[in-house]
C-alpha cells in the first residue's frame, strides 16, 4: 500500500469530511422515507374505509385527491419544522406548492371526472411520483412509481372483478408497500445521518 505524504493525507481526510457531509445534507434535503411514510399512511387508510363504508365519509370525486392533499400538506408542515431545525430546505418546488397546485386543479378542474384516466394523475402515487421526478429523488421515484402502476393496473382490473373488492384491496397493499419502503428507506438514511 502506498504511503501518502501528510498533505495527501490532509487532503484525503478533507475530501472524506466533505463526502460525508454531502451524504448527510442528500439524506435530510431528499429525504425519501418521509414521503414514502406520509404518502403511505393516508392511502391506506382511506383504502380501509373504501372497504368499510365506501366513500361515506368524502364525495367520490375528491376521495383520491383529498388524500393527495392531507399528505402533501402534512409533508409541508414536516417540511417547516425540518428547516427549522436543520436550515435546509425542500428546493425549488415544495410541497407547499404542490398542495396549493392539485387544490387548484381540483377546484378549477371539475371537466376532470368526466375522462376517468384524468382521475389518475390527482392519485397519491402519481402524484408523489411526479414530486420525486421533479426533486431528482430517483429512489422515491423509482418506488412510487412502480407502486402507482400497480393501482392504476389495480383500478383499471376492478371493473371486470364482480363486488368491486379488488379496488381497496391494491389501494390498500400499495398503501402498506410505501409505507413498508419508507420504514427500510428512514433505517438507511439514520446510517447516513
Amino acid at each position: 500500500m502506498a504511503e501518502f505524504s501528510p498533505m495527501e493525507s490532509v487532503l484525503y481526510d478533507e475530501r472524506r469530511e466533505l463526502d460525508q457531509l454531502r451524504d448527510r445534507v442528500r439524506a435530510t434535503r431528499r429525504a425519501t422515507s418521509g414521503p414514502l411514510l406520509v404518502f403511505g399512511v393516508p392511502i391506506t387508510v382511506f383504502a380501509i374505509c373504501d372497504g368499510t363504508v365506501n366513500y361515506a365519509f368524502v364525495p367520490l370525486p375528491l376521495y383520491w385527491p383529498l388524500c393527495t392533499l392531507v399528505a402533501l400538506l402534512a409533508l409541508t408542515g414536516i417540511d417547516r419544522m425540518r428547516r427549522g431545525r436543520t436550515g435546509v430546505g425542500a428546493g425549488p418546488f415544495s410541497y407547499g406548492k404542490a398542495a396549493v397546485l392539485l387544490a387548484a386543479v381540483v377546484l378549477a378542474g371539475g371537466t376532470v371526472w368526466f375522462f376517468p384516466f384524468a382521475k389518475l394523475l390527482l392519485w397519491p402515487a402519481t402524484v408523489l411520483t411526479v414530486l420525486a421526478v421533479r426533486q431528482g429523488n430517483r429512489p422515491l421515484a423509482v418506488w412510487s412509481g412502480i407502486i402507482g402502476a400497480v393501482m392504476i393496473a389495480g383500478w383499471a382490473f376492478d371493473g371486470p372483478v364482480p363486488g368491486g373488492w379488488l379496488h381497496p384491496f391494491v389501494m390498500g397493499a400499495g398503501g402498506v408497500a410505501l409505507i413498508v419502503l419508507g420504514l427500510v428507506w428512514r433505517g438507511r438514511e439514520r446510517t447516513i445521518a
